[in-house]
């Protein structure tokens, strides 16, 4: 399953980037995000262009009964490898969950670019596998849609984030 989405901030490319993927601390506290319990940089470093780095993840959602006797809460945790790279300005991730590894296939990208001189496009895109016979395309789906969601409420912190550092 596939999501992508496109977004615009009224800030030029190079200001949203230095703010957002530069700094030392991140623009907002990810655990504000609704579904995410807890958010931390296990390691990076700059290579060449590039900020290599690893996340370590931790969600809550509301897991459908059907998928109860699968899925625990404490099944919902991650690693995501990372990769910024500075000149194409393309932060692309994988992301390697703790439990059914051979199960879950996650990946994908986030790209800047200028649209004029004062504005920045985001591309989310993320594709997402779950290979478990009859409930794979459930779990798709509860997936993507907090994804979807989370993708809003970082969007709405981007920008506020952005407002108080630059008006």
């Amino acid at each position: 399953m596939k999501f992508k989405q496109q977004r615009i901030f009224n800030y030029p490319v190079d200001t949203v980037t230095d703010y957002f993927l530069e700094n030392e601390k991140p623009a907002y506290d990810m655990n504000s995000l609704e579904n995410v319990t807890q958010w931390k940089i296990i390691k990076e470093e700059n290579v060449d262009h590039r900020r290599v780095g690893t996340k370590e993840w931790c969600a809550h959602a509301q897991i459908p009964p059907v998928l109860q006797k699968i899925v625990k809460p404490e099944m919902l945790t991650w690693y995501e490898h990372s990769v910024w790279d500075r000149q194409t300005k393309t932060y692309s991730f994988q992301i390697e969950p703790f439990y059914l590894k051979n199960k879950v296939k996650c990946g994908g990208k986030t790209s800047y670019t200028a649209k004029g001189g004062d504005k920045t496009q985001r591309t989310f895109e993320v594709e997402l596998h779950v290979s478990i016979p009859v409930l794979g395309g459930v779990f798709e789906s509860l997936i993507v849609q907090l994804l979807k969601k989370n993708e809003e409420q970082d969007y709405q912190l981007c920008r506020a984030a952005l407002k108080k550092a630059f008006g």
